[in-house]
């Protein structure tokens, strides 16, 4: 399955939940964000911070196999050799 277009800037809206995945990975990670994502009511945003590079694919993916809409994924630099991937997803039924 391709990944589309991804955007890069964050959404103008507050998260109402973030999920902290930073120095695990997505693999690890993604059951926290799936136990997130069934606590949250529909409309809401959730934000999901990761150190691990393949969060610019895999929660794309999750996205586009659930019905819940991918907003962005921001990636930061931190420190010299480490960057930051924050995921926005906004939560549907």
């Amino acid at each position: 399955m391709a990944v589309p277009d991804v955007p890069d800037t964050a959404p103008d809206a507050d998260p109402d939940h973030t999920v902290d995945n930073r120095g695990r990975g997505c693999a690890n990670g993604i059951v926290r964000v799936q136990r997130a994502l069934e606590d949250l009511s529909p409309g809401s945003v959730l934000e999901i911070k990761s150190t691990d590079r393949r969060a610019k694919t895999e929660y794309p993916k999750l996205a586009a196999e659930t019905p819940h809409d991918l907003l962005a994924v921001v990636e930061e630099r931190r420190r010299v050799l480490r960057k930051q991937y924050t995921t926005y997803l906004e939560i549907h039924e």
